[in-house]
């Protein structure tokens, strides 16, 4: 009796736990080999002078880069969402007598969208994505070099960089980065509606980290 029981609890859990085994990713701490200058040459001209305490750039093999951040004003009682789209890619290659020259495009501005962002939201944000990539990322880990579309995670002075996540918390990251990015192009009257939405979304990030083994 015993046995079955103990056989009828483990096939319960197993599903849970099998989901769980097969949610890989491949984030890790810092900039991958080879993308420093890609990546913080894209940061500092989407950051226009500010200094972002959270971002999301993706980093493409190919066409324009993007990002989204949430910006704190000098006095910490305002908060901007800031979308930003590179006019003509960062990393360009260009080809010359006996070979490739690589250069960075900084000269044109970025192309932003901005909403102004409830403090209260913009510092849960803040703090659940530092968090996530705590639970997720393990200190040991340094981010691999990428072929794909890279993401670059930061949050203050930390960033963790790979490529789009699949499942897990950092997947929910990613929703959270795609909501931010429609409320910087919304109109006032629809803002409501992102906050709303990204406020359900960082409540499933809290349960998921909640019951992370």
């Amino acid at each position: 009796m015993r046995a079955a029981l103990a056989m009828a609890a483990l096939l319960a859990v197993s599903p849970l736990a099998l989901a769980k085994s097969e949610c890989q990713i491949d984030l890790g701490q810092g900039w991958p080999p080879a993308t420093r200058n890609h990546g913080t040459a894209v940061e500092a001209l989407f950051a226009a002078g500010d200094t972002p305490v959270l971002s999301l750039v993706r980093l493409p093999p190919r066409g324009k880069e993007t990002g989204v951040m949430l910006v704190r004003s000098a006095n910490g009682q305002t908060w901007t969402v800031r979308s930003a789209v590179a006019a003509e890619r960062v990393d360009a290659m260009t080809t010359i007598p006996g070979g490739i020259e690589r250069t960075l495009k900084v000269d044109k501005p970025a192309k932003v969208r901005e909403s102004v962002m409830p403090a209260a939201l913009a510092e849960r944000v803040v703090a659940s994505w530092g968090r996530a990539l705590s639970a997720v990322v393990p200190e040991d880990r340094a981010a691999a070099f990428q072929e794909n579309e890279l993401l670059v995670f930061a949050v203050n002075d930390r960033r963790v960089s790979g490529t789009e996540p699949s499942c897990g918390p950092s997947r929910l990251l990613a929703r959270q980065a795609q909501v931010l990015i429609d409320a910087a192009d919304s109109k006032d009257k629809h803002l409501p509606k992102r906050w709303s939405a990204l406020v359900k979304l960082l409540d499933q990030l809290d349960t998921q980290l909640a019951t992370a083994p």
